[in-house]
């Protein structure tokens, strides 16, 4: 919050003249006990940050107690609910637990990836050591990962050439299509099949087994070992 100081004895005398003068005295009092408590931090705040491309975001939780001081030993959870025109998806709300910051008190984390475009509500709900209710914090936003892929329609070349060369392929200009096409017989293609066999089942594991097992035999037939 803040803090006011008005080091003025008879102020009280502002509103003594007449009526009017006490109407604007007490004006000014109300005013000023708002501009006090204007900036006083709310138990229990939520907000959204945009984590990656692919639409995740993290929702940020900043918990704190009766005397607005960081709460450390609380239970967050965050609900999410998308926001549609279809009533029964509205209602299906999904449940995190948001963990709890190493590096700063009172602040907790959930990461939420949305499925769908549209909005998404969600609501922060935070529980004492006892589960009782201190607070709940409300914060929405919008999901649009097309957005993002489509907001250039212009090739990305320098990408297309970056993936080829860790992929071992190429990028293939319009002129050249047709000698492409032309020389695909002729190329060979990569198969690749993945096998699992037992490791148990090796010959060379049955032989680590056997010398393991000849050489227990030995140390305790020099040693004198039933």
């Amino acid at each position: 919050g803040r803090t006011a100081a008005l080091l003025i004895g008879d102020l009280w005398r502002w509103g003594l003249r007449d009526e009017a003068m006490q109407q604007d005295m007490g004006k000014a009092w109300r005013q000023m006990m708002r501009w006090v408590v204007t900036d006083v931090p709310s138990p229990v705040e939520l907000r959204v940050e945009e984590k990656s491309a692919n639409g995740a975001v993290t929702l940020q939780v900043m918990a704190r107690d009766k005397e607005f001081q960081p709460l450390d030993s609380a239970t967050v959870h965050v609900y999410v609910t998308p926001v549609t025109s279809n009533p029964a998806t509205s209602s299906n709300a999904v449940r995190l637990l948001a963990e709890a910051s190493a590096s700063a008190p009172g602040h907790y984390a959930a990461t939420y990836i949305p499925r769908e475009t549209g909005g998404y509500r969600a609501e922060a709900v935070v529980l004492d050591a006892n589960g009782a209710e201190l607070g709940r914090a409300e914060a929405g936003w919008a999901s649009d990962p097309a957005a993002e892929e489509f907001r250039s329609l212009k090739p990305n070349r320098a990408l297309l050439e970056k993936l080829a060369k860790q992929t071992g392929g190429e990028v293939i200009s319009a002129d050249g299509l047709e000698r492409f096409v032309k020389s695909l017989p002729n190329r060979k293609a990569p198969v690749t099949e993945t096998i699992a066999q037992p490791l148990w089942h090796t010959p060379a594991m049955f032989l680590f087994a056997l010398v393991c097992f000849a050489g227990e035999w030995g140390v305790r037939r020099w040693k004198g070992l039933p």
